[in-house]
């Protein structure tokens, strides 16, 4: 009996599994400080507020989608789907993003406490609206963890959750549901081509890559990429011994055949 006093005492997480070290840290959160550099978007000017009009005019065209699919008698495309799901405290989310965005040269990453303040909606509307874009693809979104010393209620807790990063951007699948004056120019057909051609050569290049290039450029994780990369040597190790060098005269071309049996006849 005391024993299951004691198992219905362990804290539980949110999920129902056993969280021993009682950290309030999401598992895709990254350290803060590690990666920010390479997150965050360099917009050009006037971008932040071409991509909150966008957005505005996409709500307001929502429901003509929705009008047409019926009038069709169909049911609704994923793209269409996508394009009717943003609502108008998204679009309030949004806008407070997108001017961080201009006033703070790309660096957003407001805590939810300021963006309920800026909007005027409550948690649960900004928790929605994030949700919703991101779904959308509007919003990228990577949660940010710091390092703590660890408090008396949680020993063995080494980080607590801090404040999101976020960029912005408009998928060019939503694109098509606005008017012509805020669709992006279509590219010239060589520019397609060139591009098209360069993304061919780089995916033919990365096929003779070897297992150690592999190691380097696709894991992240230093400690996997430490055991990956010896396994990698041993790896090239061993096929190098599987082809052995040819000899250094079998290439040379003769008038009686190749390399030695074109040499010496009694080869």
């Amino acid at each position: 009996m005391a024993l299951e006093r004691i198992e219905q005492a362990r804290p539980r997480s949110r999920s129902g599994s056993p969280n021993p070290t009682r950290a309030h840290v999401h598992p895709n959160s990254r350290l803060a400080g590690t990666f920010e550099e390479d997150f965050f978007y360099s917009y050009a000017k006037g971008e932040p507020d071409r991509l909150y009009k966008k957005a505005v005019e996409l709500l307001k065209r929502k429901n003509a989608v929705r009008r047409l699919a019926r009038a069709e008698g169909r049911a609704l495309t994923e793209d269409e789907r996508l394009a009717t799901l943003i609502t108008n405290a998204a679009v309030r989310v949004f806008e407070q993003l997108t001017t961080l965005a201009r006033t703070c040269a790309g660096r957003v990453f407001p805590t939810w406490h300021w963006i309920e303040a800026a909007t005027g909606l409550s948690r649960a509307s900004v928790g929605r609206g994030l949700s919703i874009l991101a779904k959308m693809g509007l919003l990228d979104k990577q949660r940010r963890c710091v390092p703590i010393d660890p408090p008396a209620d949680r020993p063995k807790a080494r980080n607590a959750q801090t404040s999101s990063v976020y960029r912005m951007s408009f998928p060019n699948r939503l694109a098509r549901f606005l008017p012509r004056r805020l669709r992006p120019v279509p590219l010239p057909d060589d520019v397609v081509q060139r591009e098209a051609d360069r993304i061919e050569e780089i995916e033919a290049w990365r096929l003779w890559r070897t297992p150690r290039q592999v190691v380097a450029e696709d894991i992240e994780d230093e400690g996997l990429r430490r055991i990956m990369d010896s396994l990698a040597i041993a790896v090239e190790k061993q096929e190098s011994q599987k082809n052995g060098q040819p000899l250094t005269d079998s290439s040379v071309l003769c008038s009686n055949g190749v390399g030695l049996v074109g040499q010496r006849p009694d080869a």
